[in-house]
């Protein structure tokens, strides 16, 4: 535990938290990244168990009909972003992107829709990640068409522990593994 007590004071003394700091007024905090107001608690450094990068498809059902949208995800720890294309609304095909999370078995990602007179607002996808890779869950929206149904990913997504590691993602004290971008992020 000592080894994790240096660090804590050192942040606390470097960042002025604590008693001393009392006296100072707060101020608002603010940030310019979408991600962070819409799921603000993620982390670059959080281990996890899956490693959604690179491109799949939502599968997604609204009533009786099937829709699929092409989906690209960058996960950096437990920040999931990327992009999504609706090609199935009367505006046209509309790509934007997307901010969730993924925590260990779970994932949320949103999607807002912008285009003048559509009727969606943001769609969140909420799912959970079975042992095999396979993605599936509930979606929702905010708009007036007040939508909501069933969803998966065409592809399962990867374990993000090397194979010759399986115990450090999974069971009940699966620490998991790093997810960083792709190296051809890095430019």
């Amino acid at each position: 535990m000592g080894a994790f007590a240096g660090p804590a004071i050192a942040a606390l003394i470097l960042t002025g938290a604590g008693p001393a700091n009392a006296a100072v007024t707060p101020t608002t905090h603010t940030t310019s990244s979408a991600s962070a107001q819409w799921f603000p608690y993620c982390s670059y450094r959080h281990l996890e168990k899956w490693n959604f990068n690179g491109d799949n498809t939502v599968d997604l059902w609204f009533g009786s009909t099937e829709y699929t949208y092409a989906v690209h995800f960058n996960q950096h720890g437990s920040c999931l972003s990327g992009w999504l294309t609706d090609t199935n609304i009367p505006s046209g095909p509309q790509t934007g992107p997307i901010y969730g999370t993924v925590i260990g078995n779970h994932v949320v990602f949103s999607f807002r829709y912008t285009y003048p007179g559509e009727t969606q607002g943001t769609r969140t996808f909420n799912g959970y990640v079975n042992y095999w890779g396979h993605v599936s869950g509930n979606w929702y929206e905010t708009g007036s068409e007040n939508g909501s149904g069933n969803w998966s990913l065409a592809n399962g997504v990867r374990r993000a522990c090397p194979n010759f590691y399986p115990w450090w993602g999974f069971g009940q004290y699966g620490a998991g593994c790093p997810v960083p971008f792709p190296y051809y992020f890095y430019y």
